[in-house]
This record gives C-alpha cells, sequence and structure tokens, in this order.
C-alpha cells in the first residue's frame, strides 16, 4: 500500500471541486475504482480520506469481528458513514456540502499525509492543529527530562 506524504495546498472551486495532489493519484487509482473513500474525521475538524485497500482492510478486520464492538467503532464509522468520492477527468473530487461544512474548508483545502491515509483540512485549522500539537509535544518532552 502506497504512503501518503507531504503537505499540498489546493483550490476549492465553487462547486466544491478540488484537485487530489497529482503525486498522490496514482496510488488512489485502480481497475475497481478510481478516487478516495472520505469522511468527517472524529477527532479534528478535518476530512480522512482513504484509498480503496485502506478500506479493504477495515473491512477485513470486521469481517473477523462485530462491527458493533467498541474496540471497532472507528472501522465501522468508516463504512457506515463514509464516502465514495470518484475522480473526475482531471483528477479532482467533489467535496459535499456537508464535509465542507463540518472541516471549515472554504476556498483551500490542505491535504496533509498520514502514511497509509490522509486528512484534508481547511488551513486556518490545520494550523490551530499543529500549534496545539506542537505544545502537546514541547510537554512531553519537558516531562521526560
Amino acid at each position: 500500500m502506497s504512503d501518503f506524504i507531504g503537505r499540498y495546498l489546493n483550490k476549492v472551486d465553487k462547486k466544491g471541486r478540488v484537485s487530489v495532489p497529482a503525486s498522490w493519484r496514482s496510488s488512489l487509482i485502480s481497475k475497481e475504482f478510481s478516487g478516495i473513500i472520505a469522511q468527517s474525521s472524529l477527532s479534528e475538524k478535518s476530512i480522512d480520506a482513504y484509498p480503496r485497500e485502506y478500506l479493504e482492510l477495515l473491512q477485513n478486520k470486521l469481517d473477523s469481528n462485530d462491527p458493533l464492538l467498541e474496540e471497532n467503532e472507528y472501522e465501522s464509522t468508516v463504512l457506515f458513514g463514509g464516502s465514495v468520492l470518484p475522480f473526475d477527468s482531471e483528477g479532482r473530487v467533489i467535496l459535499s456540502n456537508s464535509l465542507r461544512a463540518e472541516s471549515y474548508i472554504e476556498a483551500e483545502a490542505l491535504f496533509v499525509g498520514m502514511g497509509r491515509r490522509f486528512r484534508i483540512w481547511s488551513p486556518k485549522t490545520f494550523d490551530e492543529y499543529l500549534a496545539r500539537a506542537k505544545l502537546y509535544m514541547d510537554k512531553r518532552r519537558k516531562n521526560k527530562s
């Protein structure tokens, strides 16, 4: 499975279309499906996004366990609440009004790689998140000293 690394800032048009980073697209194209699986993040004001293969991993985990058990809650929400966003001919996906509203995405979307998946953020919201994360890491480093 391909890794999603880096940050890419792209414009969102009035119809909610946004280009997925070109360097990531080849990892998101298969015979069965070309696009992303997306849902509102459970932990941040952003959109969690996955390739089809990641979704298969989650489904396999749920196939071997009860999807309603608490330890399977995250995987279940992806399947129950995810949206299939296919690529158009230019490598764009359409972010629905509800996804954009829940993640505060307006004119720009920041794609942030997280290894096997990625998040799509409002640039301002990501800057706030990054500031909180840095403070948290600074506190952890100080506590270890």
